[in-house]
């Protein structure tokens, strides 16, 4: 998985950078943020790891990108860490009963039936799941993230951007914006934004995976 997210993150981070006549800057200027559902990933991930044909849960983990832009067209793009690390955590509670079920079917290979797996753990106080819970509570999660996403994940990426005429310019240095590639993009009456690749030059980078990963339109949600 780390190889997967690390390579889509990585392609997230180019985007931006292929990816503002009138200026309108200021109207991005905020923190937008984005949702890359990686379910399916880390599902397939699961469901090899612990040899099952396919993994029915209801789960969801979105890695979580933000871009926020200053009053001065600074820019700054990255992973947002600390709401990655809750929709892990979020995953990994909601596969619960999923992880339940591997836990009987191991000890009832041992010999141990589910009577006796809860009778044992009743004697400790506590549910399967409750003793389930108590070993993700134990597992730190900004950890674990770092070793899925690379040690970069937390890194952000840095620098000016330009927004003209529905066009999302963005460079290392503002010297260069003008010479810079684009993303078009569009500001939505719900107040979301969009980027588009209506030629598809940006989706034609992708692999089929990462088209199903990456979808267009990218709508950012404005948090501030």
């Amino acid at each position: 998985m780390k190889k997967t997210i690390a390579a889509l993150l990585a392609l997230v981070m180019a985007l931006s950078l292929t990816a503002c006549s009138k200026n309108e800057t200021k109207k991005l200027v905020g923190t937008w943020q984005y949702a890359m559902d990686l379910t399916q990933v880390i599902n397939e991930e699961m469901a090899e790891s612990y040899e099952l044909k396919d993994l029915d849960s209801a789960a969801a983990f979105c890695v979580y990108m933000d871009f926020t832009v200053a009053e001065d067209g600074a820019y700054t793009l990255g992973v947002d860490m600390d709401a990655t690390g809750e929709s892990l955590t979020g995953y990994y509670q909601a596969l619960t009963p999923v992880l339940a079920e591997l836990v009987y079917a191991a000890g009832e290979a041992q010999g141990m039936s589910r009577e006796e797996y809860d009778a044992a753990l009743e004697a400790m106080g506590m549910t399967l799941e409750e003793y389930i819970s108590t070993i993700f509570s134990a597992v730190d999660m900004g950890e674990l993230l770092t070793l899925m996403l690379g040690s970069d994940a937390g890194t952000e990426s840095a620098g000016w951007c330009k927004a003209v005429d529905g066009q999302l310019f963005m460079a290392e240095t503002a010297d260069e914006l003008d010479a810079a590639g684009y993303v078009a993009y569009t500001l939505n009456s719900d107040g979301t934004m969009s980027w588009t690749d209506d030629d598809g030059q940006l989706s034609g980078q992708l692999t089929a995976q990462e088209q199903e990963l990456i979808a267009f339109p990218m709508v950012w949600t404005k948090l501030a």
